[in-house]
């Protein structure tokens, strides 16, 4: 069934709020209801940024779709109901610092400060971004991800990644174009890269005065 992008995005912020929406994201095992959701949430992000920016023609609406279908995540059609593209939508997180993560806590690269007794507040913590945890290796997980979600079985398609390693501080889209870019010349190299993928892309949050969405191939 053929649903609005932004309708996606406004479900997705409905059903889950601020807490929920962390707490699932890092828990052992998402539910698959709060990932349908979280994949309308980024669809929506992206699409967001994607059409303010002037490309045409513009991303409208989409279907989702289940497990095992032979389709990416959605099927993505203009303001006319015109069909334009798959897109197979994932995310970026920080490696977990043990084998078993629970929480978020087990993924925060920033060590928890101490808060002044006048300063604190329920929920809130202060944390260290300038000296992350030892062993922290930014984008560990990046090549697995983005082989991961490289399917020849899709119809032409576009990988759209969320960055969420650099959520806490700061975008830096730039740099992860690079490193993907390496990942799918590398791939490219060996004649392994599908061609079904038609473009690729990196987005994380709007953040006035970064530049939060870029094109990373072709």
């Amino acid at each position: 069934m053929l649903t609005t992008i932004d309708e996606l995005w406004e479900a997705a912020e409905k059903e889950m709020g601020a807490d929920e929406y962390v707490r699932q994201s890092y828990a052992p095992e998402p539910s698959s209801d709060f990932k349908r959701l979280q994949e309308g949430k980024y669809l929506g992000c992206f699409a967001k940024q994607y059409n303010e920016g002037g490309s045409a023609p513009a991303l409208v609406w989409a279907c989702q779709h289940e497990r095992g279908s032979r389709h990416a995540d959605f099927s993505v059609y203009d303001e006319n109901k015109r069909y334009l593209c798959d897109i197979e939508i994932t995310a970026l997180f920080t490696k977990p610092a043990n084998k078993n993560p629970q929480d978020y806590e087990d993924y925060s690269p920033y060590p928890v400060m101490p808060i002044p007794c006048h300063l604190s507040a329920p929920g809130v913590s202060l944390r260290d971004i300038d000296h992350p945890r030892a062993g922290f290796q930014p984008y560990a997980t990046l090549k697995r991800v983005i082989e991961t979600h490289l399917r020849d079985q899709y119809p032409p398609y576009w990988l759209v990644v969320y960055d969420n390693e650099h959520g806490i501080t700061h975008p830096n889209l730039t740099e992860l174009r690079q490193r993907i870019r390496e990942v799918l010349e590398k791939r490219a190299g060996r004649n392994r890269l599908p061609a079904n993928l038609k473009q690729v892309w990196a987005f994380d949050w709007p953040n006035y005065g970064k530049t939060t969405l870029i094109r990373v191939w072709p």
